[in-house]
């Protein structure tokens, strides 16, 4: 379109030359020592224009290996980008081994951009092909050293990824001296602290997690939990209650409100023998909260003054008479302090409510120290199919441990 223009306001200048210069094409001398020139205002004009035209040609001749190259040039980079855009799309379909195929006819060029080095590494990774990874990614240290640490970052994710941890790690130490204090960095150490389940470490990051908002509140808090829950057990399977009192006082007051954690550092306490202890906590919060874990491990303490602890629990059926967890709790109570028809009644109503393996289990030894073998039998086959136990015979210690005494036939309040 551009050159019909041209060609057409060319056409017109010519008709309008041509009807100004017929009548009179005018007259032109030009001399230099004793030579001269002498010819019509016309012919000079059109010798000036094809003069002008001749040596723009010869100019873009001259030019024309810069252009050449640059055409070349550009025509590669159309490629390259295609064969990028194709191993992209390949890559987030899942085609690994064509993405990574796409991308190493790309690396052939000098003018490969980081980014598909970091793509043929990922690539690679997700084929299983570690040794390949870490070559691309070499090369890509290699093609751009001012990217060290985003390289290494890309490399410790996908090491993360393939659970390397011990590579991962000295991976992360490398690039701790040039991102000290670095968002990513601190992700990737929580990733790998939590995959390495280095408790104790992921323990000290937490206030840099905090502080940097890395995490939002309610991951933090879950974060912490899971930490401080680790610590708990870590503590407790010394056999060591102070030092479970010590490390339960150093959390944080609001890891301490956690009904989860707290659940823990009880089931712990439990273990441990700390059965008063246990019990103080339990009455306390399930004066705030009512909550089926507690209310269960209240069932599993066992206090100096059994029949009080008996009749606070029986205080609570007042206010939760149809709650099963309870009322197996209540049947374990029973029977620890030897009131057998209660104990029956009790396990019998938590069944009613929600049967469980363990409440058939509790009965079925009951109805077997009070002669009723066939009762005892079948709650026996009904708490093994809940359960899934391959068991034949389940004993029920806690009335030995009561006092050995068989009940009577008849059990009474």
């Amino acid at each position: 379109m551009k050159w019909l223009l041209v060609a057409l306001l060319v056409l017109i200048g010519s008709v309008a030359v041509a009807l100004v210069a017929l009548p009179d094409p005018g007259y032109v001398l030009i001399g230099y020592g004793k030579y001269s020139v002498e010819t019509s205002l016309l012919v000079l004009l059109t010798v000036l224009v094809l003069a002008y035209f001749g040596i723009r040609a010869l100019a873009s001749l001259w030019h024309a290996p810069v252009q050449l190259h640059g055409w070349g040039r550009r025509r590669q980079q159309r490629r390259q980008q295609l064969w990028y855009d194709e191993a992209t799309r390949a890559l987030a379909e899942g085609r690994n081994e064509r993405a990574e195929r796409r991308l190493v006819r790309l690396l052939k060029s000098r003018q490969a951009p980081l980014q598909a080095y970091l793509s043929a590494a990922q690539a690679a990774s997700r084929l299983g092909a570690d040794q390949r990874r870490d070559r691309y990614l070499q090369l890509a240290l290699q093609h751009q050293p001012q990217s060290e640490a985003g390289i290494l970052i890309h490399q410790a994710e996908l090491q993360l990824a393939a659970a390397q941890s011990d590579q991962a790690q000295t991976t992360l130490a490398k690039l701790q001296k040039l991102l000290p204090r670095n968002t990513r960095l601190l992700r990737l150490q929580m990733q790998l602290y939590l995959q390495q389940r280095d408790w104790p470490r992921l323990r000290e990051l937490l206030p840099e997690l905090r502080s940097s908002q890395i995490l939002d509140q309610a991951q933090w808090h879950k974060l912490a939990i899971q930490v401080y829950r680790e610590q708990m057990l870590g503590l407790s399977s010394a056999a060591d209650l102070d030092g479970l009192n010590d490390g339960w006082k150093q959390l944080p007051s609001p890891v301490q409100q956690d009904a989860g954690l707290l659940a823990v550092y009880i089931e712990q306490l439990l273990r441990l023998g700390a059965h008063e202890q246990a019990g103080q906590l339990l009455r306390a919060q399930l004066g705030r909260d009512w909550d089926s874990r507690f209310v269960y491990l209240f069932g599993e303490t066992r206090e100096q003054d059994p029949a009080a602890q008996q009749a606070r629990a029986e205080q609570w059926l007042e206010q939760h008479p149809h709650d099963p967890v309870l009322l197996l709790s209540l049947g374990k109570l029973s029977l620890h302090n030897r009131l057998w028809g209660k104990a029956r009644h009790y396990l019998e109503e938590s069944i009613g409510l929600q049967p469980t393996a363990e409440a058939y289990r509790f009965l079925a030894g009951l109805l077997e120290q009070l002669e009723e073998p066939e009762a005892a039998a079948e709650c026996y086959r009904k708490g093994l199919a809940l359960s899934g136990d391959s068991r034949s015979h389940v004993s029920l210690a806690v009335i030995d441990e009561a006092g050995g005494d068989t009940p009577a036939a008849t059990p009474s309040a």
